[in-house]
């Protein structure tokens, strides 16, 4: 859902700061997605370290999942070799 809205961001105002625009995003909507993940998971509630751990690997594993992970703005943690 988030993806149209984020593509659109990115089109627009990564025609003139876009390395701005993705150190904002991630660090804007990885956070919520940790915050989201601490609320939908209950093994992650109480762990904000081990919620970015997840989310981290799970941006390893599929990075195309979000429009602002395949543009370069991955979470804290994750690494961007090819897996």
């Amino acid at each position: 859902m988030i993806n149209r809205v984020v593509a659109g961001w990115i089109n627009y105002y990564g025609r003139f700061y876009k390395s701005l625009l993705i150190s904002f995003l991630a660090n804007q909507i990885n956070p919520h997605l940790v915050r989201w993940a601490m609320r939908k998971f209950k093994h992650l509630h109480r762990s904000p370290a081990k919620a970015r751990k997840r989310i981290a690997q799970i941006a390893t594993q599929y990075r195309g999942m979000f429009v602002h992970w395949r543009h370069g703005a991955l979470p804290t943690g994750s690494t961007t070799g090819a897996v």
